[in-house]
């Protein structure tokens, strides 16, 4: 019997782990909102869904693009500031946590382009 449970256990555990990487796998996606800043140089963008207000994680912006403490600067040195509005492309993904910008469950986007 216990040999049974553990079986059983063993099961659900591989169950469980395929569910939640299937539920964190990436996809593009294009999301229009405000800029906002976290803790430190964190950046998230701001952009309406059905239930109100959804949080996307900069987790990676591109290359040619640089940050300050008042929002991000642009290739040709023009500024978008928080609460500015933008749109932003590239990689969506799920992030359960990583310590330095999240604080729990969120979409995080490594962006391609921003507008």
């Amino acid at each position: 019997m216990v040999k049974t449970a553990r079986l059983w256990l063993a099961a659900c555990v591989a169950l469980c782990a395929t569910l939640l990487v299937s539920g964190c796998a990436s996809g593009a996606a294009t999301i229009t909102g405000t800029l906002d800043a976290g803790n430190g140089a964190c950046f998230y963008v701001r952009g309406q869904d059905a239930n109100g207000t959804d949080v996307y994680w900069l987790r990676q912006l591109p290359s040619d693009y640089e940050t300050d403490e008042h929002g991000l600067i642009k290739p040709d040195g023009s500024h978008i500031g928080i609460g500015d509005s933008l749109t932003v492309s590239g990689t969506l993904s799920f992030v359960l946590w990583n310590g330095q910008c999240t604080n729990g469950p969120m979409s995080a986007l490594d962006a391609t382009a921003i507008e």
